[in-house]
């Protein structure tokens, strides 16, 4: 519960700065293009690492080692 606290209170920012009563909107947005094209390199970032997490080393059983089965002469 405490890890859970913990990275709920890392999440916060805590040096947000109100914009100043001067201060006019710009016409296109700041950064928008920036927002989209690192919303995609997080995307792929997260999907990648679900894909190496999921991939785990096939089991090999002991008899299926390049031996041969055992004949019966």
């Amino acid at each position: 519960m405490m890890d859970l606290w913990i990275t709920f209170v890392t999440l916060i920012p805590m040096d947000v700065v109100p914009p100043s009563p001067g201060a006019r909107p710009s016409a296109g947005g700041n950064g928008f293009a920036a927002a989209i094209v690192g919303g995609f390199f997080g995307l792929g970032i997260l999907i990648l690492a679900a894909i190496l997490l999921s991939l785990k080393p096939k089991r090999v059983k002991p008899f299926e080692r390049n031996t041969r089965p055992p004949t019966d002469s």
